[in-house]
């Protein structure tokens, strides 16, 4: 079978109805607005103050200075821990968490400035770190404490350490203090706990460890460590696992124990590391395993600094820390969501990220990018996405999201004042805010972005195609003003002056003609790059060998700005520069919109302004789209073609032949000129032949070929396309209002010319089969040998599954059957809005696909409410003729249904592998109001993809939940729902909620030369982090998963 993946090509990746607003996935956003109030999170820092009291402390204390003197103002509460004076006692709060305001960060400035080891002291004699992280977590808890109670200088109120002078005076003021201490008098040995705010705070914890002036570590005491276990075993109600260490000189320390019990537990504290000077002597390399595991297991990150030039490395380290910390907190503010990311990677080792950001107020102008980053290996020596710097490109803060201090490809390295006059970005390196660099995760910064702005020095000359509306000529015409074809009408405003033409058009190809920021009206503007919210990038390498020394890679991808997009897509160089960019006919009428950025748009259950003295109400209109779908390619050894989708944006599909990259032609477009009005009408005037059916262009054109189709029999198969008829907005009604629907079709194409050779559903004799629209993407089996297509499966909205019955036949006696009926009404009204996953097994067809309407992702929506949706594993038998009519007992139809499948019940046990194999496969149950919103994908026996649940509408003030929702990764068997070894749990939440990407998985060669397997998506920890797969779980895998490659 050709299921090799490919390594020059991969894309990681109407009758009237009534609706008053139209259902968007692009809802959920309107309510994720910053939130002043939101609890602060609190930043323990443990220092090391037992050893290396020279130059190395000294500098520890200026950096900590130098932090704390930096930090903004009211985002943090932090304390301060320190080991005891006795030997091998743990640790003491010699500082409480406060809020780092006006009157709390000098003091605290103020302390670590003045920590000394003149007597009397503020050193430690020996260090117990298992048992000082034990500590942090009874003061956090609010719990006994252990001996932090006796320490002389430990934080209750009016605390008095200044019986030998003024040494003390710092830690006085602070004492001084009302409120905030650890402990409530003198007396008392329990904590106020250390949760400022309430549980709905974020908690970490920060760790500075060093070597003593020989580069050696000395090992906690086996006293304090076995109190430190027993204290630990008390907490957890079970007994210690061992994590193990290499090398492992330190394994026995409790610390990483600790900090994944802290990490699990109800506080959720996250421990970041940081070692300074690492030695070379003694314990100091099994020290530094341990630090790693630390931070490893808590989901934190470690950091290897020296002490020199004042602490520099150790203030950048806190830094970055610090960033990642606040943006837990202001995830929302910046509403930089990884729902519209899709990431697509080559086999060089390059990962694109398209992203977006929602307008505030919402207008329709939203920031958009896109971002390169690779996979490598991270500090802990995890496989990660990683940034240009090698370093870890996904904050470990909670966000789910780009690190704050991340700089990606194609971003400058040099500090720059672009942006003085609108600074962003949570990273506290100072005067990166006003900067390109670095674009961590501020969407409009760096990267493409940023080369779109500096590359093209005048806007005159940027290379931006369109063409008439049939696009008929193969030769594109350029998008200018001094193109007379481009008229105000088809603008969308014929009364518009001459003057208010050329401004429109010249705005549109990114001319800075309104001058923002003031940067004049001759350059690019900031603002050129539009949203990326759900096209799917294609990368393709034009080079001559898969080696990134030799690649000439090109990344094709649209944006809600209306441009089709051809940029390089190369690390460096001229990488991240624009080849040209197309702006489609169907686009014109909403480029005034976008410019005039004054109609806002129609999100669910936004009320409109009302004029106070007129009394009249303003219009509210959905989101305008672009080329907003999937892009698609075709290559042979002559020839390079690519397909390029619309959703949102319109009924089209565009071809384009861009063998030459530089010189792109036009093949063809296909389709439907007429977008859906905003009272669910359309248009079918204009229409190509064939396709007055079409609906919003959403599932990707893929390409194949098949016996049936040559130039003169086997060796010479013409390529085709096979795509979903697409999707109606009666869709979003809530319930769906479709009757007569557009898009309940599959279309057949020639690649080449786009010649309709097919359409099965819709309007012909197999019109009954199909009911509803074909959003998902068409997964077509290749033969084993050949690599011709054999078959194909599809899914529509309806809940129903069906078989494409392809074999040797020409495409107009291609035939159509439906396999699985999954759907219904009221609490059976699913969807398959993404195509199965499909697997070979043992001679039948697995397919994998879950239900869920991701356009309806509120809580206010029956249809996210009142649906129980499911995850489906269906086997098909195409060879057993009776495979589906033995279900006609069970269904009252030759079909799979709900009674053919073994349910499997949310959080219970997995059914045997023999009960499922009397089956036709299984139905595993999800959450209440819990849908899926990702297409799956399977490595190794195990079954990967993402659920999102809305938040509720009325939130308890003292509960915890974020406004995105909800959202899960599942990893899971695929023979029978069952769970990976060591886990107890099908699924693990994802930080930030929100709506996930898809997984996408691979083999990759890294830059070190080496190959791995990865998945991008398969970790809960962030959608956008790549890693190994999940580990096989069964000696009976599939043989393989089963798709089309498009090169032969």
């Amino acid at each position: 079978m050709k299921n090799h993946f490919l390594k020059r090509v991969m894309t990681a990746g109407l009758l009237v109805c009534s609706l008053s607003v139209m259902a968007e996935d692009i809802d959920l956003f309107v309510a994720a607005t910053p939130d002043e109030d939101a609890p602060k999170p609190n930043v323990l820092i443990v220092l090391d103050n037992t050893a290396n009291w020279t130059t190395a402390f000294e500098n520890e204390k200026k950096a900590l200075k130098t932090l704390f003197d930096g930090l903004p103002l009211d985002k943090f509460n932090v304390g301060l821990m320190l080991f005891n004076e006795p030997n091998g006692k743990g640790g003491y709060v010699r500082a409480a968490l406060r809020l780092m305001n006006e009157t709390n960060r000098p003091l605290y400035s103020d302390l670590v400035n003045s920590l000394r080891n003149a007597s009397p002291d503020d050193q430690g004699s020996a260090r117990a770190l298992g048992l000082t992280m034990a500590e942090a977590y009874r003061y956090y808890a609010g719990l006994q404490a252990i001996n932090g109670h006796n320490a002389g200088k430990r934080d209750y109120p009016n605390n008095d350490v200044t019986s030998t002078g003024n040494v003390f005076a710092a830690s006085n003021a602070i004492y001084a203090l009302t409120g905030g201490h650890a402990f409530a008098s003198s007396g008392s040995s329990t904590y106020v706990p250390g949760t400022v705010e309430g549980g709905c705070q974020k908690n970490f914890i920060i760790y500075i460890g060093n070597t003593t002036a020989s580069g050696n570590v000395t090992k906690d005491n086996t006293a304090s460590n076995t109190a430190a276990t027993t204290y630990l075993e008390e907490a957890a109600g079970a007994a210690v696992t061992q994590i193990p260490l290499s090398p492992s000189g330190f394994a026995d320390n409790i610390a990483d124990e600790w900090a994944r019990f802290m990490k699990q537990s109800p506080l959720g504290i996250t421990t970041y590391t940081v070692d300074v000077s690492q030695g070379t002597a003694g314990n100091a390399l099994a020290n530094s395993a341990l630090l790693k595991s630390m931070a490893l297991v808590s989901q934190g990150k470690y950091f290897l600094v020296n002490s020199e030039n004042d602490g520099n490395q150790i203030v950048a380290a806190l830094r970055s820390i610090f960033s990642e910390v606040q943006a837990v907190n202001s995830v929302f503010a910046s509403v930089s969501l990884p729902v519209s990311v899709n990431t697509q990677g080559t086999y060089l080792n390059q990962v694109f990220i398209g992203m977006f950001r929602p307008d505030e107020l919402a207008r329709p102008r939203w920031a958009g990018n896109l971002k390169q980053y690779k996979l490598g290996y991270n500090s802990l020596g995890e496989l990660s996405t990683l940034d240009a710097d090698n370093k870890d490109a996904i904050s470990s803060g909670g966000t789910g999201f780009i690190a704050e201090c991340a700089r990606s490809f194609w971003t400058p390295t040099a500090l720059d004042s672009y942006w003085v006059d609108r600074p962003q970005g949570s990273c506290l390196t100072p005067n990166t805010a006003q900067s390109e660099t670095p674009d961590g995760n501020v969407v409009e910064k760096g990267a493409q972005g940023y080369k779109l702005r500096t590359s093209i020095t005048d806007p005159d000359n940027r290379v931006v195609y369109t063409c008439s509306s049939g696009c008929t000529d193969s030769t594109p015409t350029l998008f200018k003003h001094s193109n007379a074809a481009i008229t105000k009408s088809l603008l969308g405003n014929a009364a518009m002056t001459d003057a208010e033409r050329i401004k429109l058009i010249d705005w549109a190809r990114g001319k800075n003609v309104d001058n923002e920021l003031s940067k004049g009206t001759t350059v690019m503007r900031p603002s050129v790059h539009g949203d990326v919210v759900h096209s799917r990038p294609v990368a393709i390498n034009f080079g001559g060998s898969d080696t990134l020394a030799s690649s000439e890679v090109v990344v094709f991808y649209g944006g809600n700005d209306g441009m089709l997009r051809a940029v390089k897509g190369n690390r460096d160089g001229d990488g991240g520069t624009e080849l040209w960019a197309f702006m489609p006919p169907d686009f014109y009428p909403y480029i005034n919109r976008i410019y005039k950025n004054n109609v806002r748009i129609s999100y669910k259950g936004m009320d409109p302004f009302v004029d106070p003295d007129t009394g009249v109400e303003e219009t509210l209109e959905p989101k305008s789209y672009g080329v907003d779908g999937a892009i698609s390619a075709y290559r042979s050894d002559s020839d390079t073609w690519i397909f390029a989708s619309m959703r949102r944006g319109g009924r089209s599909v565009y071809a384009f032949d861009v063998s030459d990259p530089t010189a792109p032609e036009v093949k063809w477009k296909v389709g439907c000129p007429s977008n859906f009005q905003t009272d669910g009408s359309v248009s079918d005037t204009g229409c190509t032949t064939g396709f007055a059916g079409i609906g919003q262009t959403w599932s990707a054109p893929k390409a194949l070929k098949a016996p049936g189709y040559s130039v003169s029999g086997a060796g010479t198969e013409k390529p085709m396309l096979i795509m979903g008829g697409g999707y109606d907005v009666c869709e979003d009604g809530d319930p769906h209002t479709c009757t007569s629907t557009k898009g309940n079709r599959v279309y057949i194409l020639d690649a080449d010319t786009g010649a309709l050779l097919k359409t099965l559903g819709g309007d012909t004799s197999d019109g009954d089969l199909i009911s509803r629209g074909v959003v998902a993407d068409v997964i077509v089996v290749p033969h084993s040998v050949t690599g011709l297509a054999t078959m194909a499966y599809v899914a529509d909205l309806g809940g129903n599954v069906y078989r494409i019955n392809i074999g040797d036949d020409a495409p107009a006696d291609w035939t159509i059957t439906k396999i699985a009926s999954l759907g219904g009404s009221g609490a059976d009204a699913r969807k398959f809005m993404f195509a199965p996953d499909v697997v070979l097994d043992n001679g039948k067809y697995v397919l994998l696909l879950g239900s869920g309407d991701r356009e309806k992702p509120l809580s206010t929506y029956s249809g996210a409410t009142s649906v129980a949706n499911k995850f489906f594993m269906l086997k098909d038998d195409p060879a057993d003729e009776e495979w589906l009519s033995g279900e006609t007992a069970n269904c009252g139809a030759a079909v799979i249904c709900m009674d053919s499948l073994e349910s499997v019940t949310y959080g219970s046990g997995s059914p045997t592998l023999a009960t499922v194999g009397e089956k036709k496969g299984w139905a595993l149950e999800l959450h209440d109001n819990e849908q899926v919103v990702t297409s799956a994908i399977t490595i190794f026996g195990v079954v990967t993809f993402s659920t999102h649940e809305p938040a509720p509408v009325n939130v308890d003030p003292n509960v915890c939940t974020s406004s995105l929702g909800k959202a899960r990764v599942y990893n899971i068997g695929y023979a029978n729902a069952g769970l990976l070894t060591g886990r107890n749990s099908r699924f693990a939440e994802i930080p930030g909620g929100g709506l996930p990407p898809s997984p996408v998985a691979g083999m990759v060669t890294l830059d070190n030369g080496v190959t791995v397997p990865f998945c991008i998506g398969c970790d809960s920890e962030s959608p956008l982090k790549g890693g190994e797969p999940p580990p096989p779980i069964m000696a009976n895998q599939p043989k393989s998963r089963v798709y089309w490659h498009i090169q032969q």
